[in-house]
């Protein structure tokens, strides 16, 4: 499995991910250019099928070049006027642009759905590129409490209501025990020797939905290794089973930037479709509000203050920016971001960790370490990120959800009414 790096994204350049309907059709063409895979998974519920393993992907691309020269031409045209400056397309988007212009030549109006896998990652600390010390996990001794003080609901807050937490293995802290549902390969063995700094993710994310709505459940998913990536295939599948489940409230803290060709990613999108128009789904906004003031080593090309990051900035997803400890945007928010609906307290947050040794780690873009030490935690850390905003904007909506009283979605209109917890509406304008 080979990843390859785009101007502002990452994918799997040996899979394509095909609409159901079309699969039939994509392989045939593929079959006729020569290219050969691995395995084909299906997954009814998604409605998508992944081909994996692709092999004479090149020779294909040549094959394609002579037989659709101009229509190549004009894609590559068009990715330049998108994204100047940016590397010269992959193999796996050529071919992808020349098996639907094939099939639209020989079908005329029909356009198959076929796309790339992508990579999305944890919505990392800040910077949340790599590099620096800035919002790295700070060991902190206090128990992990509210990011507004004296806003805590009672602890019937939440009571039957499924929170999908979709996110790293969660480390199995006392603390946390009784709150959530998890199978044996979402958790993290608490006698491991070293921690990476984000294998703490999923309890802190947790924690900060508990603040608000104490008495939710928490549906956990592993989606995300211990460096925090993921691919969106595995992300998707994750999100059909969690929506067969019925849960309410959906928190995703991950991400990935827009795709190179400016087009959402069909796989999370559909992910993000199996859902029912009650539950509601909160993704955190990348942390990339501040690159302009990072060295340039550690921002990947093409990524700016305003970059879209996807689930986020999906329509129906509630996308959620951070604020700081005096209500303002936080520097690491996207400004100007109109894909953001909410703010949320995301600054100098302390919330459930692991208990040991971590490896805090910076890495440039090419994910060549800068440096790293270890540092000893007990089970809780101070940590800042929209990963923990979106967090406490999904425990607020599960505290204002009442089964067969209220449902999610009018929690969250209820709250965007009236703002309260420290979440105010975003304007992208101020």
């Amino acid at each position: 499995m080979a990843i390859r790096h785009g101007m502002v994204e990452s994918f799997h350049d040996d899979q394509l991910v095909v609409a159901l309907p079309d699969l039939q059709a994509v392989t045939g063409a593929l079959h006729r250019l020569g290219v050969r895979w691995g395995k084909t998974e299906t997954s009814p519920v998604l409605g998508l099928g992944l081909v994996s393993d692709l092999r004479r992907v090149p020779a294909a691309v040549r094959a394609l070049e002579e037989d659709s020269r101009p229509e190549l031409q004009r894609f590559r045209a068009e990715r330049a006027a998108i994204c100047p400056g940016a590397p010269p397309l992959a193999d796996l988007d050529l071919l992808i642009r020349g098996i639907r212009h094939q099939l639209a030549r020989s079908f005329p109006g029909w356009e198959v759905a076929i796309g790339k896998n992508y990579t999305p990652s944890m919505v990392k600390g800040y910077p949340h590129i790599g590099g620096g010390g800035s919002g790295d996990p700070q060991p902190a001794r206090a128990t992990p409490g509210s990011p507004a003080a004296g806003q805590r609901r009672g602890s019937a807050a939440g009571r039957g209501v499924g929170v999908g937490l979709l996110d790293t293995r969660i480390f199995p802290d006392g603390r946390l025990a009784g709150h959530y549902i998890a199978r044996p390969g979402d958790l993290l063995d608490p006698a491991k020797r070293t921690f990476t700094m984000f294998d703490g993710h999923c309890a802190f994310v947790g924690s900060c939905v508990l603040w608000h709505a104490p008495a939710a459940e928490l549906h956990v998913r592993q989606v995300l290794d211990h460096d925090g990536n993921g691919t969106a295939w595995h992300a998707a599948v994750a999100m059909a089973e969690v929506a067969q489940a019925g849960v309410d409230v959906v928190n995703l803290s991950f991400g990935e930037y827009m795709t190179d060709d400016n087009a959402a990613p069909m796989v999370l999108e559909a992910g993000v479709k199996r859902f029912g128009p009650d539950t509601v789904v909160v993704a955190a906004a990348g942390n990339n509000g501040d690159v302009k003031n990072l060295p340039a080593e550690l921002v990947r090309e093409g990524v700016k203050p305003n970059t879209a990051s996807y689930p986020a900035a999906l329509p129906d997803v509630v996308g959620v920016g951070a604020a700081d400890e005096h209500g303002k945007r936080a520097v690491f928010t996207p400004d100007p971001a109109p894909w953001i609906s909410l703010l949320a307290p995301g600054v100098g947050l302390t919330g459930a960790y692991v208990q040991g040794r971590v490896a805090i780690e910076h890495k440039n873009r090419d994910g060549q370490t800068l440096h790293k030490k270890l540092v000893p935690f007990h089970g809780t850390a101070k940590w800042e990120g929209c990963s923990f905003a979106a967090a406490v904007v999904s425990g607020a909506i599960a505290a204002g959800t009442v089964p067969g009283r209220r449902s999610a979605r009018e929690a969250l209109e209820q709250l965007v009414r009236k703002p309260r917890f420290g979440i105010i509406p975003n304007d992208p304008h101020t």
